[in-house]
Formats: structure tokens, C-alpha cells, sequence
């Protein structure tokens, strides 16, 4: 059985700013755009694979993803996504409190580091009602089986806090 992945990333910012002087008033109003559509393969600017969930994760405690493992229910049938490569991160904190924070952690053994440049005591911040949204289309960031497959989500708030979670990527 063969599958097929297409894809859209979007992110934007639109903005009216307006300042009201004695006979007239000044606005600045723009819009910044990024979108790109990403084909289905395995090669730069492409990727084949994709897991989403809405997990929760304690006050204190960690969310390791082993990212050569993401089970996933479809279909009424669990499969496994296994990644050689990641291309997106999308995480959306859903906490609406302050302090409500979650940290991507490189400091766990075994880390993804690509998004922190290699750094293996870096913390990556999404504040409460926040999204964060990494990419590296062309190139990815590779994946490796025991060395650089896990992605931790760390809470340090006071509470329990849902997150959502998107991570694309290519199975070589």
C-alpha cells in the first residue's frame, strides 16, 4: 500500500498601525507572508512523512518523542512513523495562563540538535498561547537512531499543559 503526503506551511503576520496627529493620521499598515507547498519524496524541499497529536504534558515533568518511533492511530489501525529527517516542527502551547511555559530541551541524551545548532544545553521557549514554528525545508534535520532521535518537551509551569504537535519529515 502506497501513500502520498502534500503539504502546505503558512505562516503570516498582517498589521494596521495608526497614529493620530493634530490634522491627519499616519498608518503603517503591511503584511508578511511565508507559504510554501512541499511535494511528496524524500529530497530536498520534499517530505514523505508526517505525525500530529495533542498530547499533555505534567508540571515538571518531560514529553520524549523518540522520533524513530511515533506511533499514531489511523484509520482505527496504530502505524509507526519512522523519521530520517525532519523538515517541520510545529507546537502550539494551549495553556492561556502566564508562566505557562514549554521548552523544546536539547539536554536530554540522545537529542534532536539540528534546531539548536548543535548545542546540547539549549532550551528553544513556546509561552502560554503561543505557537512555535520551525523549519528546514530544503535540507531537514537529520534523525539518527539512538544518537539524535529524541525531541523533548519540557513543562516547567505550575499546571498540566495541552500542547499540539506537528512534526514533518522524510523516512530517508
Amino acid at each position: 500500500m502506497s501513500d502520498t503526503l502534500s503539504l502546505d506551511i503558512q505562516a503570516s503576520i498582517q498589521w494596521l498601525f495608526e497614529e493620530t496627529l493634530d490634522l491627519s493620521t499616519v498608518s503603517d499598515h503591511s503584511k508578511v507572508d511565508f507559504l510554501r507547498s512541499v511535494s511528496d519524496g524524500t529530497a530536498d524541499g520534499q517530505a514523505d512523512k508526517i505525525w500530529h497529536d495533542i498530547r499533555t504534558v505534567a508540571s515538571g515533568a518531560n514529553d520524549d518523542l523518540d522520533l524513530t518511533s511515533l506511533s499514531q492511530t489511523i484509520h482505527s489501525s496504530v502505524i509507526t512513523i519512522n523519521l530520517a529527517k525532519v523538515k517541520a516542527l510545529f507546537i502550539v502551547n494551549t495553556a492561556t495562563a502566564a508562566g505557562e511555559r514549554l521548552y523544546l530541551d536539547s539536554s536530554v541524551a540522545g537529542a534532536l540538535l539540528g534546531p539548536f545548532n548543535g548545542n546540547a544545553t539549549s532550551r528553544i521557549e513556546v509561552p502560554a498561547d503561543s505557537p512555535l514554528l520551525l523549519t528546514n525545508l530544503i535540507a531537514g534535520w537529520a534523525v539518527a537512531n539512538g544518537t539524535s532521535d529524541v525531541l523533548r518537551v519540557t513543562n516547567d509551569g505550575t499546571g498540566n499543559i495541552d500542547y499540539k504537535i506537528v512534526i514533518v519529515g522524510t523516512s530517508a
